[in-house]
């Protein structure tokens, strides 16, 4: 067999074009490296992308507004051992972090930092929490408040709702510490009112509003007061004698007021509901009751899920997830007369299924008797007079502030704070976002269609496109 011998010109090709790819790879990993580097110095918002449903790692208009805005500065600090950190807690941090200089975040591991939150006053909270700083100011939020659990559901499913309130938490913490002005309110006693829970108060101080009581008996609205709160009072307000209490607050809605009322079916408040009926607002007589299983607590026709309204004009709902659910139980429906110079819209309406039962004190069934109202309702108006620029917001249900109520379903907290944030004028209010995708619904049909696709079709026009590229390719 004859052997070939490279010349010493083909050895020199040989090394060359050696030397020539080797400079290629290095230039392409140092390429590689160099934009990997240029890519990780990037804000993340540029870099990773959002697939999740519910927009887990997005920061929300309202929270981008807020931070963009900083003009002082705010340094969270999570309390997590290194290793254990919650990968949507940190990432976003991060984004809060892209959107202003003036935000930044840092991790304390508690086993390195055993006295680091003391000096917060926060030396009792768990591992997870975060503190919040602006200035000589803070605000604690403890990691049993990042997530909400929702037991609305629990009869039906076994499981609870969980969602994360981690941007909802720390926007507000944000808003709290930085916001240039306090907002008050104030909520009537003497009229055998509820007082407003602790878990609402300490939602409205999230929203800089301080929550004060007020007894018209002996004293006039405050000049400052930003809205007036009326929480279910069971007798009425006065009209005439040595206190005249609804000229009080004729007067304050004269002058642009606010008025965030409740009430109950059981107990009548003729002068109050005159006031109302100045913005086309009224009672509709009896209890409502819910004629779709699907919009009533476990079955209980008296316990409302009411479906949220679409709204124009008011800005209650603004921020609310509309997915979690609201109750009311032993709610009256609120009717709408169309009136000149009144803005109304609905916040909560029941099915088409409702009716509303007048003997209800009386009656022995739920079912539908004659002379029962046909619905749906609205269980929450808004209305705004539109020369003075009044508001008020009625919610016919008495029981909504509720502390026991709120440990199951924490929408209906967050309905509340949405609708005392817009009437102080706030556009501030972050909701909780579900962790879980809702499941895809696909008909039977659908299905097997699907199904003949995926395993027939697509593996049989495979086989045929092979079996064609096999032919042509022996042909030639």
């Amino acid at each position: 067999m004859k052997k070939f011998k490279l010349t010493s010109s083909a050895n020199g090709k040989v090394f060359r074009s050696g030397v020539y790819s080797t400079a290629i790879l290095a230039a392409a990993i140092v390429l590689a490296v160099l934009l990997n580097l240029l890519v990780g110095a990037l804000p993340k918002k540029y870099t990773e992308f959002d697939l999740s449903e519910a927009k887990m790692y997005t920061l929300g208009d309202s929270s981008k507004k807020l931070v963009q805005s900083l003009d002082q500065d705010v340094t969270v600090y999570y309390l997590c051992e290194t290793g254990s950190e919650d990968a949507i807690l940190t990432k976003l941090l991060d984004h809060y972090a892209d959107e202003s200089s003036h935000f930044r975040w840092e991790q304390k591991d508690p086993a390195i930092y055993p006295t680091f939150a003391a000096q917060y006053g926060a030396s009792d909270v768990s591992t997870g929490s975060l503190i919040v700083v602006s200035g000589e100011n803070n605000v604690v939020l403890d990691a049993a408040d990042l997530y909400e659990y929702d037991y609305s559901d629990y009869y039906t499913t076994g499981s609870a709702n969980v969602t994360f309130g981690g941007e909802k938490q720390i926007t507000s913490a944000i808003y709290k510490l930085t916001a240039a002005e306090e907002t008050y309110a104030y909520y009537t006693t003497n009229h055998g009112e509820q007082a407003l829970t602790s878990s609402l108060t300490e939602a409205l101080e999230a929203q800089n509003i301080t929550a004060q009581p007020l007894d018209l008996l002996t004293s006039t609205i405050p000049d400052d007061c930003d809205l007036l709160i009326i929480n279910d009072p069971t007798s009425d307000f006065a009209s005439d004698g040595l206190v005249d209490e609804i000229s009080q607050l004729q007067t304050y809605l004269e002058n642009g007021g606010r008025v965030l009322l409740t009430t109950n079916g059981y107990d009548e408040t003729p002068n109050l509901d005159a006031v109302m009926a100045q913005f086309g607002l009224a009672r509709e007589a009896g209890l409502v009751v819910e004629g779709d299983s699907n919009h009533a607590l476990y079955g209980y026709p008296y316990s409302l899920f009411p479906d949220y309204g679409t709204t124009d004009e008011s800005t209650a709902l603004d921020g609310v997830n509309r997915s979690t659910h609201v109750m009311l139980s032993v709610a009256q429906g609120i009717t709408v007369t169309e009136t000149d110079g009144v803005t109304a819209e609905s916040l909560l309406n029941t099915s088409e299924d409702a009716y509303s039962k007048l003997n209800f004190d009386t009656s022995s069934t739920t079912a539908k008797e004659d002379g029962d109202t046909d619905g749906p309702f609205s269980l929450a108006v808004w209305a705004r007079k539109d020369d003075t620029g009044a508001e008020v917001i009625w919610i016919g249900c008495p029981n909504m502030d509720n502390e026991q109520l709120y440990q199951s379903i924490p929408g209906n907290l967050t309905f509340l704070q949405g609708c005392a944030a817009s009437m102080v004028g706030q556009d501030i209010l972050i909701d909780t976002k579900a962790l879980e995708a809702s499941p895809i619904t696909i008909p039977a049909s659908t299905a097997t269609t699907l199904g003949l696709v995926f395993v027939f079709v697509l593996p049989a026009a495979v086989l045929i496109a092979g079996a064609v590229v096999v032919l042509l390719r022996r042909r030639k």
